[in-house]
């Protein structure tokens, strides 16, 4: 692209004028007109007007290895030399798809062994929403067809995922699926249920229990749980929650189906976000970091006794009905085997633990002294700042998500990017971050806390 600026305002006047954004407000664009990205490296976006900022957020949790990783490029361009593409109905396939679904499935905990490779997040959580209720017909039990989620998840924006992702911004105008229903969350500092630990004795979990009695248990096919809720603010459940959740989803015969979108590959400091407790889960969903966005890329994971089911149970001559056109898809799937490979070789997952942690002690060292800053959690490379009035759960100058979002715009105007969620800071840079790169953000933090306060 030309550098000059009459070939960028053109380029800007083409985005306004044709180009559409999710999470964006239309008269805002249209004033503003899109901020072109140009390039990368490692933490760094660079702009098509000269700027750069610190990707303070991965662009969305997923660029795990960070920017300009020009081998990934070249596999996928040698995969499109040989195949780009072909379907994956019928039983036809490619080599990189063969090859990281036996990686993926080694990398998983437990007997999650059979994985289908879609093209993100939301129809990842669809796929599984489906096998879910496929289990359960052909175990012989048509009429668990509920899904269970629950407070502050995000499982994404289409029809199923969106009726399970609970945050209210994501379901105005429009009504979520009634096979839906909700329990609540894992979230201390937000009780639903205004109980507190340890005397509260896990009242969360329980809770999942009493709205599948309620529902009925023979009407609900699974519970979805992000390991820990990224979109709802990076809310980190307490020591035993998922050991007895899990234990809650066997004794009523429901499937478990584990949301790994943003905690998969490495951003916990664990390749998996279920590895921080002692679970296995039946059915795993996963997108984001397995390409580090580098290819749109999702899939799912299918336990041995759900495959099993599957493959036993279902009519003869009928085959599996899931399907998606670019399943399994070929340059995507050589874009997964390249990002692992970075992932492996420079130990980016150990570093997500050990940089991780400094991260969040910086954020305390930074911000803890104010009394506004109610908490500050995370686990590996995922972490968040909670603001509230001293004292209280209410939002900073009694406006939700307004003070987040003015240092958020702070930080922005200084080169970090990082992301308001809510009434917290979500601050998830790549993978590969160094200390003096999370120095170099709380500095730029430190500055923005300055001019809000």
């Amino acid at each position: 692209m030309s550098n000059s600026l009459d070939s960028l305002d053109a380029l800007v006047e083409s985005g306004r004028a044709h180009l559409l954004h999710p999470i964006t407000e239309f008269r805002k664009y249209e004033k503003n007109g899109p901020r072109v990205v140009s390039g990368g490296k490692g933490i760094r976006v660079e702009f098509a007007d000269g700027t750069s900022a610190i990707d303070g957020l991965s662009g969305l949790w997923n660029i795990n290895v960070g920017h300009g990783r020009s081998e990934i490029g070249e596999a996928v361009a040698e995969q499109m030399k040989r195949v780009p593409y072909y379907p994956a109905f019928w039983g036809y396939a490619t080599e990189p798809a063969i090859r990281l679904a036996e990686r993926i499935a080694n990398l998983l905990p437990g007997d999650l062994n059979r994985v289908l490779f879609t093209s993100g997040g939301s129809d990842a959580n669809e796929t599984n929403f489906k096998v879910a209720r496929f289990y359960q017909a052909l175990k012989g039990k048509p009429a668990r067809q509920k899904i269970v989620s629950r407070g502050w998840a995000y499982h994404g924006i289409t029809r199923g995922a969106g009726s399970a992702t609970t945050l209210p911004a994501y379901r105005i105008l429009s009504e979520p699926d009634p096979l839906h229903v909700e329990a609540a969350a894992p979230y201390c500092f937000r009780c639903a249920l205004g109980k507190s630990l340890p005397s509260c004795d896990l009242a969360c979990a329980d809770d999942v229990e009493t709205v599948i009695e309620r529902e009925g248990a023979d009407t609900v096919a699974a519970v979805i749980a992000e390991p820990v809720l990224g979109t709802g603010g990076v809310i980190v459940p307490p020591p035993g929650y998922y050991e007895r959740l899990q234990e809650i989803c066997r004794r009523h015969d429901i499937l478990l189906i584990l949301d790994e979108v943003i905690t998969g590959f490495g951003r916990t400091g664990k390749w998996f976000g279920m590895q921080h407790w002692d679970m296995q889960p039946d059915l795993v969903s996963f997108a984001k970091g397995v390409t580090s966005g580098y290819q749109p890329l999702g899939g799912v994971a299918l336990s041995d006794r759900v495959y099993e089911t599957l493959r036993d149970l279902n009519p003869e001559g009928l085959p599996w009905m899931v399907g998606l056109t670019y399943n399994n898809h070929a340059s995507a799937c050589a874009a997964g085997l390249a990002n692992l490979d970075i992932i492996e070789r420079e130990g980016l997952v150990e570093n997500a633990r050990v940089v991780g942690d400094y991260l969040r002690t910086q954020l305390r060292n930074t911000l803890g002294g104010d009394a506004r800053v109610a908490e500050i959690r995370g686990v590996g490379m995922l972490a968040a700042v909670e603001f509230a009035e001293p004292g209280t759960q209410e939002p900073v100058g009694g406006k939700p998500m307004a003070f987040a979002a003015a240092l958020a715009n702070a930080c922005a105007k200084r080169g970090l990017i990082v992301r308001a969620l809510w009434d917290n800071l979500a601050v998830s840079p790549a993978l590969c971050t160094t200390r003096g790169e999370v120095d170099e953000i709380m500095g730029i933090l430190s500055d923005a806390w300055n001019e809000v306060s």
